[in-house]
């Protein structure tokens, strides 16, 4: 097999004795082997493992405001969070690259933390994924191990030594790994680890289920639709300004969606994202998030909208729908690594850099509000109608003056800014942030030229423009009295 090959090869290299590889065929239960023993390494086929848990109660919740997030530190300190990914139950799962442990995370804030088993010296935990019994499969100890575990189960989880393989995801009648760069290659778990097919695509990487029920995977400049056994795929190359396909997933339309960039350097972003597909058509379209961006962890919610992370210079949570309609939001001053769409219909986030859980609302994410940089095709939503009254009454100083703007059904709050006019003169200017189906009062500054003109009347005819954040812009006659 290509990618044990390349593995022992490696080993070598670094002066390591390896051993052939076993076949692995079963369920076997050997004797029970000291999670602390050095031996421990080499897990046999079917080794049952005890996993230990911390629990971290949840904290209390403050009511969520406009614009607002919550943060749930994890308690284990520089953990190097990556994925994290939703359970059939609502539980949230995720892993701890750094620290060897598995992750879960309640809606309602509460954390438990398993302890893996014994891992070589200066490996990893990489990969997860939760099936669609609840199940949760872990490669870990650099790849060279998968783990399954359940919730409900009374007994230990199950661990199997396999071939390097560096991600994990559950499809629809197996769980499915795919190699590394050094180790490229693909196979399946079905009941048991089944061994790499010699004719396997050389997947390096990327790893998900498409909407036409097969598997995909990436390599550096094409997408593989794996066929139902693993012993073959097709090719779909990508264009020339779309390789590097870090990330893939069933999408809105098309057979599977992707995330690609640059990759970066140790001294460099990554950048030049693009989120793109294959059609049923099999023609790959793409469009471009922004040069700063970087767009990896791609989740399809419910609500249509392939949502993303952004690791790019311009940090943030994505999205886009199949119209080409989306955003790019900074929460705050956190990192987003990985996200998952939550049962309670937010965004959940992993921020590897803060060591934490991030909680946000959909209705947060809805406006770009980070520099993207140059070539973005995203279009922006639309904006709910908005419209203002007749009337703006000045203050008795003649300073200010109050117009009640109300903003229509939609997804996002309406706002942007407001300018008065009397012919070309400006009479005032402020600006408005309304809520979905309500209205508000907005404060205007007046000028010295709306004063004057009010000094000589008590009324005057103007017009009204609001210029909305997306840039649509609506105006309406009115009258500015004092």
């Amino acid at each position: 097999m290509r990618a044990a090959r390349v593995r022992r090869a490696m080993a070598m290299a670094a002066g390591i004795l390896v051993l052939p590889a076993l076949s692995i065929t079963g369920l076997g239960v050997p004797g029970a082997v000291a999670e602390t023993d050095p031996s421990a390494d080499a897990l046999g086929p079917g080794q049952r493992v005890e996993l230990t848990v911390e629990h971290t109660p949840a904290p209390a919740r403050r009511a969520a405001k406009a614009g607002s997030f919550q943060v749930f530190p994890v308690p284990t300190s520089s953990a190097g969070l990556r994925r994290i990914t939703t359970a059939p139950n609502g539980d949230m799962w995720f892993i701890e690259t750094e620290k060897n442990k598995l992750g879960r995370i309640t809606t309602s804030g509460a954390i438990d933390e398993f302890n893996l088993p014994y891992v070589t010296a200066g490996y990893t935990a990489n990969d997860l994924d939760v099936d669609a019994s609840g199940a949760v499969w872990v490669a870990y100890d650099y790849g060279t191990k998968v783990l399954r575990y359940h919730p409900l189960d009374a007994g230990p989880a199950t661990a199997w030594a396999v071939p390097t393989s560096l991600s994990i995801r559950s499809g629809p009648d197996a769980v499915w790994l795919a190699g590394s760069t050094a180790a490229p290659g693909i196979r399946r778990i079905v009941g048991s680890p089944v061994p790499e097919d010699p004719n396997s695509p050389d997947c390096d990487g990327a790893l998900g289920r498409g909407r036409d029920g097969l598997m995909w995977c990436g390599q550096f400049d094409r997408l593989v639709q794996i066929n139902a056994t693993g012993s073959g795929g097709v090719a779909y190359p990508l264009p020339a300004d779309a390789t590097y396909p870090y990330s893939v997933a069933a999408g809105p339309n098309g057979r599977i969606w992707f995330g690609r960039d640059d990759g970066g350097s140790w001294f460099t972003s990554p950048a030049r994202g693009s989120v793109g597909w294959v059609g049923d058509n099999n023609q790959v379209g793409t469009i471009r998030t922004g040069d700063r961006t970087a767009p990896r962890s791609l989740v399809t919610g419910p609500d249509g909208n392939v949502w993303f992370t952004s690791v790019g210079a311009a940090k943030g949570i994505g999205h886009v729908n199949a119209a080409g309609v989306g955003a790019v939001v900074q929460v705050g001053n956190y990192e987003p690594t990985s996200l998952t769409y939550g049962a309670d219909g937010a965004i959940w986030f992993t921020d590897e850099a803060n060591n934490s859980i991030v909680r946000v609302g959909r209705e947060n994410l809805w406006v770009t509000n980070v520099n993207v940089g140059a070539n973005s095709q995203l279009a922006p939503h639309a904006q709910p109608p908005v419209s203002a009254k007749k009337k703006l009454k000045a203050d008795k100083k003649r300073k200010k003056a109050k117009l009640t703007v109300s903003c229509g059904s939609g997804l996002m709050a309406c706002s942007g800014t407001v300018v008065v006019k009397a012919g070309k003169k400006k009479l005032a200017s402020g600006a408005y942030a309304v809520a979905v189906n309500s209205g508000g009062k907005v404060s205007l500054k007046l000028t010295k030229a709306a004063r004057k003109v009010l000094q000589r009347s008590r009324s005057v005819k103007v017009t009204v423009v609001l210029t909305a954040a997306t840039g649509a812009t609506t105006t309406r006659k009115a009258t500015l009295t004092r």
